[in-house]
């Protein structure tokens, strides 16, 4: 092999982060606790070229720093917003370290449901909410700030309704069983923002009681359909939401063979099957009919 060579290496992008911190942040109101279970990720680009390049690791951020700052932003932050602590930590990166020229955080948060004790509602007891998470992620460089919310893993059943009635088995005698298809679904979520300067409580709230209620209701001719029926009403009802991507992953529910039982089955009983799996996306935007 030739050990010369006719040209110059050129690193064109260096990053780094921190790909997990976990913590859990308690908001007190006297006896009444709310608990922000939270995964960040942090990552920074910039001009590291010494740190690759020379080895010259000076102008890194060491991992333990990395943590530190995240702990003392999440105990400093006065909202239980994932977005605002999310936004603090952009500031604080961009402020303290100039060889940073953009970040991006990104925060998921595992929900935690107050225990039901005879009824009523613990305000320090707590058990997991299920497999929802609640997620953001908020880019920054100083003069331009984007924040996209959403959340992930919403699990939702229809029994009926979802789908055209079937055809009838005996298509002899031409009648329709009008059964419906069963549909169990993963769903995900994200929304962005046209501005960071936002009240994201209530947005993110509403945001997933729509997506709840359409699911629910709306007499969907498939699951591409429902999902699109999601972003018109996301899009209609938040101007501050510019688009919406929302992503289906089906867990097929089959109705169970009881031939052999001798006895017919009106898909009251279902076998779950692991594949294959329909996965599902779509982004919806406003068409300012410039097109």
């Amino acid at each position: 092999m030739n050990g010369g060579r006719n040209y110059m290496p050129r690193i064109q992008s260096s990053s780094y982060g921190v790909s997990r911190v976990r913590l859990l942040r308690i908001f007190r109101h006297g006896d009444r606790d709310d608990p922000r279970d939270l995964t960040i990720a942090l990552r920074f680009d910039g001009d590291f070229t010494a740190a690759f390049r020379d080895g010259d690791a000076g102008g890194v951020l060491p991992s333990e720093t990395v943590n530190n700052l995240v702990r003392r932003a999440a105990c400093e932050v006065e909202t239980a917003n994932l977005e605002d602590l999310a936004l603090l930590l952009c500031a604080r990166v961009l402020e303290q370290h100039a060889a940073i020229g953009r970040v991006r955080i990104d925060v998921v948060e595992q929900p935690w449901a107050r225990l039901d004790v005879s009824g009523k509602a613990q305000g320090q007891a707590f058990t997991p909410a299920g497999m929802e998470r609640r997620t953001t992620a908020v880019t920054s460089n100083g003069k331009r700030t984007a924040v996209v919310s959403g959340i992930e893993n919403l699990v939702v059943m229809r029994t009926a309704g979802f789908a055209p009635p079937r055809r009838a088995i005996d298509a002899d005698q031409g009648r329709s069983d009008g059964l419906q298809p069963l549909l169990v679904v993963a769903l995900s979520a994200r929304w962005t923002y046209s501005t960071p300067d936002i009240a994201f409580a209530p947005y993110r709230l509403g945001a997933r009681a729509a997506i709840v209620e359409t699911v629910a209701r709306h007499a969907a001719r498939s699951l591409h359909h429902t999902l699109y029926a999601v972003g018109d009403v996301l899009l209609a009802t938040y101007q501050e939401i510019v688009d919406v991507t929302l992503g289906a992953e089906e867990r097929p529910y089959r109705p169970a063979d009881l031939f052999q039982t001798g006895i017919e089955n009106p898909d009251v009983v279902f076998v779950a099957r692991d594949e294959p799996v329909a996965l599902v996306e779509v982004t919806v935007t406003r068409d300012n009919g410039s097109g």
